[in-house]
């Protein structure tokens, strides 16, 4: 597994589109994700910035469609984005607005998730979250599906 941004931008430059050989795959779609999974939920991956109460609504429409596409296709979406903005919106104060609260949020829906769907959104291979979601699914044998080639 790579250690940095710049070997991430680069594996993402380089890979060739579904090819399924090593741990991360590009270019899979929604419909290429079915059967990926383990029968399991699909962590979504997408762009954040903490704190929370800042995302942009762009960023959880993003992550909105990404789940609903997946769900379309019969898998089981879980997005820390959805949930996140969803629960703040109640509650401002909730320890998921901290990054060790999120942390903990973040870690049991991983947790539960049988592979991890990178949608093509704005930013995704620089956002630190998505790189430590990356880098856990390398260390615990946990598929990455990223739909995007290249960095966008």
């Amino acid at each position: 597994m790579t250690s940095t941004f710049e070997n991430w931008a680069a594996l993402s430059r380089s890979a060739k589109p579904l090819d399924w050989s090593g741990p991360i795959v590009f270019g899979v779609g929604p419909a290429d994700v079915v059967g990926h999974a383990g029968g399991k939920p699909v962590y979504v991956a997408s762009t954040l910035r903490l704190c929370l109460c800042e995302v942009p609504e762009y960023m959880v429409l993003v992550a909105a469609r990404a789940c609903a596409e997946l769900s379309r296709m019969g898998v089981l979406p879980i997005s820390p984005v959805i949930l996140g903005a969803a629960m703040l919106e109640v509650d401002m104060h909730l320890k998921i607005n901290e990054p060790v609260g999120w942390a903990k949020q973040v870690a049991g829906l991983r947790n539960a998730a049988g592979a991890i769907w990178v949608p093509a959104c704005p930013g995704w291979a620089s956002c630190p979250q998505i790189w430590a979601d990356v880098q856990w699914a390398a260390s615990h044998g946990v598929p990455v599906m990223v739909e995007a080639k290249g960095v966008m």
